[in-house]
């Protein structure tokens, strides 16, 4: 590695870990878009009777939690005892409600909500909505719209690292309810979520060579030493979040 590339990774780690200490870096990436003004992008919500019946009343900007869309994201709720990996925000969209989601191959992309839930459960996925937003209705909301405008359409994030042009799922979540005033989850340092659980520390260190942050390192343990002091949202911390009010299934 040159001189010129080892100090751009230096800078890049320093760029990071000064972000997160000021706690504004994701505020900052969302909040330009918190005023929609791309009317192409954003197609006006279809009549009522259009809609497709859901299980809850549900509202554009609602969060849907399931697993089987990631497979580090359901690693991760394992060692976290997270009862779902993924998480995904509901949007309006033309004949029905829409998911915006993070696919590991296609990016941040969307599906009809029927499609997003199609063969789970009343215990294979959950609902959930940001308290004390104000009522959308079935009209996009801020967390909606954020998610849209900005995230769609980008790669999938594989290393989890804050910024860039891709996102993994619980980023793409924190960040859009971030821009709308709502910080719904802690971050958490890779060296705490790997501790007692190496099949983190062994997954997150998958193709290390690629990693951003160990271009500049010879082993995977450098890589380890560089990456363990970054951290990441998961979809527990959001689904702990006293932010968040339940929707559905609700106890009987």
């Amino acid at each position: 590695m040159s001189a010129i590339g080892a100090a751009s990774g230096h800078r890049r780690m320093r760029m990071f870990r000064s972000a997160w200490r000021r706690g504004h870096g994701y505020a900052r990436r969302f909040a330009p878009i918190l005023v929609c003004c791309v009317y192409v992008a954003c197609p006006p919500p279809a009549q009522a009777s259009e809609w497709r019946e859901a299980e809850w009343d549900w509202r554009a900007g609602d969060l849907i939690f399931r697993s089987g869309l990631d497979p580090l994201d359901d690693l991760i709720a394992q060692a976290t005892r997270t009862a779902f990996g993924s998480v995904a925000i509901v949007r309006a969209g033309s004949g029905a409600p829409h998911v915006v989601y993070v696919d590991p191959e296609n990016g941040v992309t969307e599906t009809l909500l029927d499609d997003f839930i199609s063969g789970l459960g009343a215990d294979d996925y959950a609902a959930y909505r940001v308290r004390n937003m104000a009522d959308w209705g079935q009209g996009d909301s801020p967390v909606s719209y954020n998610a849209l405008l900005v995230a769609y359409g980008h790669a999938a994030d594989r290393f989890r690292l804050v910024g860039g042009d891709a996102y993994y799922g619980a980023e793409m979540v924190y960040l859009a309810a971030l821009g709308a005033g709502v910080a719904l989850a802690s971050p958490v340092m890779l060296s705490d979520l790997a501790e007692g659980h190496p099949e983190i520390r062994e997954a997150f260190l998958t193709d290390w060579q690629d990693h951003p942050y160990c271009t500049y390192v010879a082993s995977r343990e450098g890589c380890w030493d560089v990456i363990k002091g970054t951290a990441i949202v998961t979809t527990g911390g959001i689904l702990e979040s006293p932010g968040l009010e339940k929707l559905y299934p609700l106890a009987e």
